[in-house]
C-alpha cells in the first residue's frame, strides 16, 4: 500500500470535524402595502399635476392637442412618483381591483 508523501508512515488521516451550518438569512419584513387612500392621493396629485401643466401649456402658446398631451404626462408623472414614495408597486394596484 502507497503512503501520502504528506503523511508519516504509519499514522493515519485524522478526520476533519463537519462545518457548522450556516445560518438561515434572516425573514424580510411584512411589507405594508398602501391602500386605497393612497391610491386616491395619488389620484388627486396626478389630476393636480395635469392641470397645472395644461395651464402652463395654455400660457405658452401651445398648439391644440399639446395641453390634453401635457395633462397626460404630468398626471401619470405625478401619480408614479406619488405611488412610489409610499413604497407601492405595480402589482399592488392590479391586487386591488381583483
Amino acid at each position: 500500500m502507497a503512503t501520502h508523501p504528506r503523511r508519516p508512515p504509519g499514522q493515519r488521516w485524522i478526520k476533519r470535524p463537519p462545518r457548522p451550518s450556516r445560518a438561515a438569512p434572516p425573514q424580510p419584513a411584512v411589507r405594508q402595502k398602501p391602500g386605497r387612500t393612497q391610491l386616491l392621493m395619488a389620484v388627486g396629485t396626478g389630476t393636480a399635476a395635469g392641470i397645472v401643466a395644461v395651464i402652463l401649456a395654455q400660457l405658452a402658446g401651445a398648439r391644440p392637442g399639446i395641453p390634453g398631451f401635457a395633462f397626460g404626462v404630468a398626471f401619470c408623472l405625478g401619480f408614479i412618483m406619488l405611488w412610489r414614495g409610499f413604497g407601492g408597486t405595480v402589482q399592488d394596484i392590479k391586487d386591488m381591483f381583483r
